[in-house]
């Protein structure tokens, strides 16, 4: 079979596999940060965001100034290339799930297939492949695309639609690696043929990888390692000296200040013209973790990724990780010993054996499963511990790992027939697993309901999983499940002011106006001036008939917040209850002009007015 057929037939595969995994999730409904920085980012919808509307320093600070989390422009400023596919999804179809998925699930399988192409290439033009057996450059490429293709720890980049912004920097830091190398060769023919066509195809390849850099820069701050992951991969798998490396990749390093200018400007705007360091390193950090507690807890972190890689069991979307706070700590010795092993181990066995292709690709797969956890696992805090999605890209050094390790077993004993098979079935029996764990896990997915019971199942501690799974049970009629939730947050921690609403809420929502109120003022003594709460006891006390005490509670939380739109919607409603038209008009009209938009109101608006101003008589 010709090299060019087993590519087609094995991507053909990869595709069909991906599809297979992930096409059932395509209906599956957007949840928790899907609704923060998409359904309910107005930035996404709006063109004029990707020239920040003219002016930088009020759009950094334009969602705070909304009521919103000031992070939608942080990471639009970040990140405007992923936001942009965003943008082409609603623009083509609307706020609908199936069409970001389906993108998400194309981007996937496309990581797949470079993956496997930029394996076979390095194994094939490697100044190493000499001594390579002829079938190993295929099986460990297409092994190691599979595993990474089925693993179920990629579900989180793939099914959960905001985490676009993982597998698309994914697929970039892939290109830009696969055309760097493209260009390399296509170098070396042109100074051994002396051809034109050659040095223009090495041009447009190297050409084509800093622009692949570049955009994958603006849409996910882990492309800041990928050029030295070129020089490691150059240098120690395809056997080019370390100074021709470092010389073919100035074009990339000079790319390097783009993300920490972006970071330091949109600080600086952020904090009225205060550039320091500090603001920057926790420009995303809303906990306060100090770099220092948050560098010491990523070593275990680092260990656990790789622990889900190897066996995938417990996978949670809210991990509730311990924060280690000294390095003196157990925990920190330990893994941080760990890890100087595991890079000693590979770097003493690529001395022993560093021609064999396959212990150089190792390494240097060891290498790229560190390197590429280096932004997300170091010295800046991001707002939680431990996200399954921050080992995507690192994920495809340690299945390469594996798979160089299978393949040298495999062939080490090909003499013996049980050991020729054996070693294959094992990795395909291991990818048949893999695969039904990842169309098990996708089925956690398919409602907010069934994400957030795992979690709390997985980390029953923490109180943020009990208080969206409440808002999914109230989102989905089900208070008395709501109740329980919301209880329990506030039972461990009392302070809670966004559970007091939020139970509020279902109370009242299911006639238990009494109880309601009790809850809002018992949240008032933890937030005396929060409008949410004080709207909440005005339709609370609606309810319970007290319509003078209601309008004065509804009218405080307006004083308070004036674009706060139920308030506005609650007290229009009470003004055209006592046939008050023109207040009510006043205070609808206001709702109407605040998002979201509402057809119904519209219509109630206009049959108000004309109650307020009957037609005249014809005499």
């Amino acid at each position: 079979m010709s090299l060019s057929r087993f590519h087609s037939i094995a991507i053909g595969i990869l595709i069909a596999t991906g599809v297979l995994l992930y096409g059932h999730t395509l209906p599956f409904p957007f949840v928790f940060d899907d609704h923060i920085y998409l359904v309910g980012n107005p930035l996404v919808k709006d063109a004029g965001s990707f020239t920040f509307n003219g002016d930088f320093l009020a759009f950094a600070t334009y969602p705070r100034k909304l009521g919103l989390d000031p992070d939608l422009a942080t990471n639009f400023i970040l990140r405007p290339f992923a936001y942009l596919t965003f943008y082409i999804n609603y623009a083509l179809g609307g706020m609908n799930p199936r069409g970001f998925r389906a993108v998400n699930i194309a981007i996937h399988c496309a990581n797949a297939a470079l993956l496997f192409l930029l394996l076979s290439h390095l194994l094939r033009r490697s100044g190493k492949a000499g001594s390579l057996p002829s079938s190993s450059a295929g099986f460990i490429a297409f092994a190691s695309a599979l595993l990474f293709l089925a693993h179920p720890l990629q579900t989180e980049s793939v099914t959960y639609i905001v985490q676009r912004f993982t597998s698309l920097g994914t697929f970039f830091y892939l290109f830009t690696i696969l055309a760097y190398l493209l260009s390399n060769v296509s170098e070396k023919t042109y100074l051994l043929s002396e051809s034109s066509r050659n040095r223009t195809a090495a041009r447009a390849f190297r050409r084509a990888s800093v622009a692949g850099l570049v955009v994958g820069m603006l849409t996910k701050e882990f492309l800041f390692t990928a050029p030295f992951m070129l020089v490691m991969l150059d240098w120690l798998v395809m056997g080019t000296g370390l100074k021709v490396a470092c010389r073919r990749a100035l074009p990339h390093f000079l790319c390097l200040p783009i993300i920490p200018a972006l970071i330091v400007l949109t600080s600086w705007a952020q904090h009225s013209g205060n550039a320091s360091l500090a603001a920057a390193l926790n420009i995303t950090n809303p906990a306060g973790v100090s770099p220092y507690h948050y560098a010491l807890t990523q070593l275990s972190v680092v260990l656990t990724y790789l622990r889900l890689i190897l066996a995938p069991v417990g996978l949670n979307m809210d991990w509730d990780y311990p924060l280690s706070t000294s390095l003196l700590q157990g925990r920190v010795l330990v893994s941080a010993a760990l890890i100087a092993g595991i890079i000693a181990g590979a770097w003493l066995w690529y001395r022993r054996r560093q021609e064999d292709v396959r212990v150089s690709l190792f390494f240097g797969s060891i290498l790229w499963y560190f390197l590429a956890l280096a932004i997300d696992s170091s010295v800046v805090p991001l707002p939680d511990l431990l996200s399954e999605h921050r080992s995507y890209l690192p994920s495809i050094g340690a299945l390469t790992a594996l798979a160089c390790c299978a393949d040298l077993l495999r062939t080490r004993f090909d003499h013996r027939w049980s050991a020729r098979y054996v070693v294959p079935a094992g990795i395909a029996l291991w990818i048949l697993a893999l695969g039904a764990a990842t169309f098990a896990r996708n089925d956690v997915w398919s409602s907010e309901i069934s994400m957030w019971r795992d979690v709390t199942t997985k980390s029953p501690k923490k109180l943020r999983a009990w208080f969206n799974l409440g808002t999914a049970y109230y989102e989905h009629k089900q208070p008395q499940e709501a109740i329980a939730c919301f209880q329990r947050v506030i039972q461990h921690e009392p302070a809670a002011v966004a559970t007091y609403r939020n139970l509020a809420k279902v109370l009242y929502w299911s006639g238990r106006f009494r109880e309601a109120l009790q809850v809002s003022q018992a949240g008032l003594r933890y937030a005396p001036h929060d409008h949410e709460i004080h709207c909440d006891m005005g339709v609370a006390y609606a309810g319970l008939g007290d319509t003078a005490k209601s309008i004065q509670l509804l009218r405080s939380s307006i004083a308070i917040n004036p674009r706060y739109r139920p308030a506005h919607l609650s007290l229009g409603t009470i003004y055209a209850r006592q046939q008050q038209y023109g207040k009510a008009l006043d205070h609808w009209r206001i709702a109407a002009s605040l998002p979201p938009a509402d057809p119904q109101l519209n219509l109630a608006i206009t049959r108000i007015e004309s109650l307020a101003h009957p037609p005249r008589a014809v005499p």
